[in-house]
């Protein structure tokens, strides 16, 4: 695993996890809430890591940023035999609409009938999103076992993109999560390679990104799935290196031979790591063909910009190419919205809005990214119809579903996107 390491203090950084038996249901809990005020008035990590506060609460910190929950349902979704497995992945922005969000899973002829979600952007005593365990009420409503691997202790309510509820956070935890109509046997939540400090973040948090991985039981045996969120705000070899670290661990823990592995990949095809690489980044685009050589790139990320990405699936022998619908956006940059506009405010000026705004009129406004991604290694991605069971339900070929709304609410800014994959 690699180490880059910042200034962070160890407690709050790469201490390393072990896989653990899920067979007991797990909490995560804590009694810092009436610090983090304190916390967020700390300006520097110099001044965190010298502060009374860090000497006496700073191992309290470490273990709920890599800290796991886990549960049964009261009433489990019904299982019976099967030829495949449908996987979903999903960054579900925080939660914010998980009751809608609950509606259109249920509802959805696809999603409906998936096996496994594999969820990013997930809160557990948020204000942004209710101060609700967003893992625990999706597992409870739909009827599925679920872990949830925390990555962040949130000393803010959210970022501007959130809106300002007025009040504090409950238990200010962020992470991801897997949800499973079958058993979960085991999972680890796996440090990833640190990319940027986010205790100096517009939105402070403490602890860094996190990988996770689940061992499911199928009826067609047992199947590791594993979820990862790359860091947006990093250089594409940056983004690579963490998910190299969590396919590392996959082989480490000896569940890499058969495994689906899906997330937000954060594939841009920019270079956030600073100021002058996005400039460097964006000359070479305009350089390179201007908007129209950029509009193909976004839904062709692995050809030149975030090749580092798919170099590190292709080296650990995992496929991504036939387990996605290729050129195919999940999310999308979208003239005269604030969630998309106030994104490019956070690195560059107000002239560049109205550049964005000039330029993309040829498409509409719209610029669609490819950022969700499946892969898979020991398994086999299925086309359309290429299975039928006895209970009537039909294999899909790899597939996203374009803007989910649930009586006319926007209910993440990605599309879900699944495959369906026997072996």
């Amino acid at each position: 695993m690699s180490n880059n390491k910042t200034s962070a203090p160890m407690h709050d950084e790469h201490l390393d996890s072990q896989s653990v038996s899920l067979e007991t249901p797990a909490s995560i809990s804590h009694e810092l809430t009436s610090i983090v005020p304190e916390l967020r008035r700390i300006a520097r990590r110099p001044a965190l890591a010298a502060s009374p506060l860090w000497k006496e609460q700073g191992e309290e910190i470490g273990r709920v940023t890599r800290a796991l929950a886990h549960a049964k349902p009261a009433s489990p979704a019904p299982t019976g035999p099967a030829r495949f497995v449908r996987v979903a992945s999903w960054n579900i922005e925080r939660g914010k609409e998980a009751d809608g969000q609950i509606a259109f899973i249920k509802d959805h002829p696809a999603l409906s009938e998936a096996d496994v979600l594999l969820l990013n952007e997930v809160d557990i005593g948020m204000a942004r999103s209710g101060n609700r365990d967003v893992a625990r009420e999706l597992s409870e409503a739909l009827g599925f076992e679920y872990v949830f691997g925390n990555s962040y202790l949130c000393l803010d309510p959210g970022n501007i993109r959130d809106g300002a509820s007025g009040e504090e956070n409950s238990l200010g935890l962020h992470g991801n999560a897997i949800l499973s109509r079958y058993p979960i046997l085991r999972a680890e939540n796996v440090s990833v390679s640190i990319t940027k400090d986010k205790f100096h973040s517009s939105e402070k948090r403490l602890g860094h990104k996190k990988a996770l991985w689940a061992e499911v039981q199928t009826p067609l045996g047992k199947l590791p799935v594993a979820t990862a969120h790359l860091d947006s705000g990093a250089a594409p070899f940056q983004r690579g290196a963490q998910l190299r670290d969590l396919l590392a661990r996959l082989e480490e823990r000896g569940v890499a031979e058969r495994c689906v592995l899906g997330g937000d990949f954060n594939t841009t095809t920019y270079d956030l790591k600073s100021i002058p690489r996005l400039a460097w980044n964006i000359f070479k685009k305009m350089l390179r063909g201007g908007f129209p050589h950029a509009i193909h790139h976004y839904v062709h990320p692995h050809e030149i910009y975030d090749k580092p990405v798919f170099d590190a699936l292709d080296a650990a022998g995992f496929d991504w190419k036939g387990f996605n619908a290729l050129a195919v956006g999940t999310t999308r940059y979208e003239v005269g919205t604030f969630d998309s506009e106030s994104k490019v405010r956070d690195y560059l000026p107000e002239i560049f809005v109205k550049i964005l705004a000039w330029r993309l009129k040829p498409w509409n406004g719209v610029a669609p990214l490819k950022i969700d991604w499946f892969s898979g290694r020991g398994v086999r991605a299925l086309g359309e119809a290429e299975i039928r069971e006895e209970s009537g339900r039909v294999s899909l070929a790899p597939q996203s579903f374009y803007k989910p709304r649930h009586e006319g609410v926007l209910l993440s800014d990605h599309d879900p996107i699944v495959v369906d994959v026997t072996f």
